[in-house]
């Protein structure tokens, strides 16, 4: 056996994987997702720092508040608009070209738009509302470690002063004249009428202690406090 030549091979292989830049189909247990990431023009800038899955303080909702971010922007969460702000809407960004989509087409689970907030500036046009500034963050995470702690903590509350220390709740949105206006947003009035009345929502004000089997709990406790 030529181990030689099959070490080369080897190498070849995993370059290729390397460099590839295709996304890989992936199967999904609930057989709804195509990919588990896709691909975004302009993706939320909060996730350079805070990772895909950004929620996980909250063990009773993070799954759900997870799944929010496949279609939902930071920003239209946790920068929250004021109810006088007539300046900021909220818009389907299509993924693919970064341009607002007026007609989202997709199947369940399968996103092809994200729904963001944007501004309209003084000369008509719509721009993507991004409450942390782009050039200032990146600069902080190129040159972050020449701070000192007490440097960093400022550099952190300076990028964040626009965002919300009081973010939208599930029942802020869950409900008819909600905090996102469903119709006009695109969604048809079937769709609308079970978002004004997610059972999600009763559940997660109501109760306060999940209890699961033991033969599933992983060996933690049977009890999971919010």
């Amino acid at each position: 056996m030529d181990i030689t030549h099959h070490k080369a091979e080897d190498e070849n292989i995993f370059r290729k994987i390397l460099q590839q830049n295709e996304l890989i189909a992936r199967e999904h247990f609930h057989l709804v997702d195509e990919y588990i990431t896709k691909p975004e023009s302009n993706p939320p800038l909060c996730l350079m720092c805070h990772g895909t899955y950004p929620h996980s303080k909250e063990k009773k909702v993070r799954s759900i508040l997870n799944f929010h971010t496949g279609f939902i922007a930071c920003a239209v969460c946790h920068a929250r608009k004021k109810p006088e702000d007539k300046s900021i809407d909220f818009v389907w960004i299509d993924r693919k070209t970064g341009e607002i989509a007026t007609n989202v087409q997709g199947q369940y689970g399968k996103y092809p738009a994200k729904i963001f907030p944007v501004v309209t500036t003084a000369d008509g046009h719509k721009k993507i509302y991004r409450p942390v500034d782009d050039r200032a963050a990146r600069q902080f995470l190129l040159t972050k470690d020449k701070y000192s702690p007490d440097q960093v903590a400022q550099a952190k509350k300076k990028m964040h002063e626009h965002i919300s220390s009081n973010p939208v709740l599930c029942s802020d949105c869950h409900k008819k004249d909600g905090y996102l206006d469903y119709a006009k947003l695109g969604f048809p009035t079937q769709r609308i009428n079970y978002l004004n009345s997610s059972e999600v929502v009763g559940m997660i004000e109501k109760y306060k202690t999940f209890y699961l089997p033991s033969t599933i709990d992983f060996g933690n406790k049977d009890t999971f406090e919010k």
